[in-house]
């Protein structure tokens, strides 16, 4: 049990170690059940999440997988809003900008990566930079998109809180996150528990803990539904959904550090995983609309 910081959620101080993966821990509110990296670095090293990438291949994995699946997310949205100023923050290189805009919507976009950046601003008005930098106009946008953005901020209730300040009355948050019960992390929890903490790697794969951009938090829909109401916010409509499809399934390991060898009995595990995991309603993300309350 934690008595040297409290929960980001409800701080309260009953954490219960969870995992640890190079000297980064993570532990879970006995109270609310958050999962929270504590302490989480204070300076990470600066660098670029798309400056390795194979932009053909890339591109494929996009057409193959996201652009549909950002078609369901403008679905999605339009059922509580059909148009009105929309901003995506970490827009990438801009493809669910384009889907928005065909859909009605007056699309900007905020991202970090130069190389991201550079290609979504030939298409968008896009901003480069990071949130807690930028300058918005309060009351400003009717909608705003974080499409696997929250698990990656170190101060949530301040993120949310900001924001709120820049979405209209009655505006629309709209999240894409990973779900920590889902099938997946939970099957990867056991592997780490039941190895003693020898095997760690689908953890740190699935917390991104080797990449620039690691989750600082884990959260389920119970956890992430309080930290919505805590910071102005009602969840109007969510769903489940997985993290990845078969036929793309190829093209995302390309992302992954697995070595070619291991990658046909990696990606016979992760198909029987994604059919578990529909069939048991387990999937492993949460997609969520929530709109600004007070």
């Amino acid at each position: 049990m934690n008595d040297s910081f409290s929960c980001a959620l409800c701080r309260g101080r009953r954490c219960k170690p969870l995992f640890a993966i190079h000297d980064l821990r993570f532990w879970r509110c006995a109270d609310c059940g958050l999962v929270q990296m504590a302490p989480i670095p204070e300076t990470e090293e600066a660098g670029d999440d798309y400056a390795g990438f194979d932009l053909t291949r890339y591109r494929e994995f996009v057409t193959m997988f996201r652009i549909p699946q950002y078609e369901r997310d403008v679905s999605f949205i339009r059922k509580y809003a059909e148009s009105g100023r929309l901003l995506d923050i970490g827009c990438g290189t801009g493809e669910f900008l384009d889907v928005a805009a065909n859909n009605g919507f007056q699309a900007f976009g905020l991202e970090p990566s130069w190389k991201a950046y550079e290609i979504a601003r030939k298409s968008h008005p896009v901003a480069r930079g990071e949130f807690k930098d930028m300058c918005f106009k309060e009351n400003h946008f009717d909608v705003i998109t974080l499409w696997s953005v929250l698990e990656h901020v170190p101060e949530p209730s301040d993120f949310l809180r900001r924001l709120h300040s820049i979405l209209r009355e009655k505006g629309l948050l709209a999240l894409r996150l990973p779900d920590v019960r889902g099938l997946l992390p939970s099957l990867a929890l056991w592997i780490y528990k039941i190895s003693l903490g020898r095997i760690g790697s689908p953890l740190g794969i699935l917390y991104q803990l080797d990449w620039h951009s690691k989750h600082y938090y884990g959260y389920d829909r119970g956890t992430l539904g309080r930290l919505l109401a805590k910071n102005g916010f009602e969840v109007v409509d969510s769903r489940s959904e997985n993290s990845f499809d078969y036929r793309s399934l190829d093209l995302r390991m390309d992302y992954l550090p697995i070595k070619r060898i291991a990658r046909r009995i990696a990606k016979g595990a992760l198909a029987v995983i994604l059919f578990l995991a529909k069939a048991l309603k387990k999937e492993d993300e949460l997609v969520l609309i929530a709109r600004k309350t007070i």
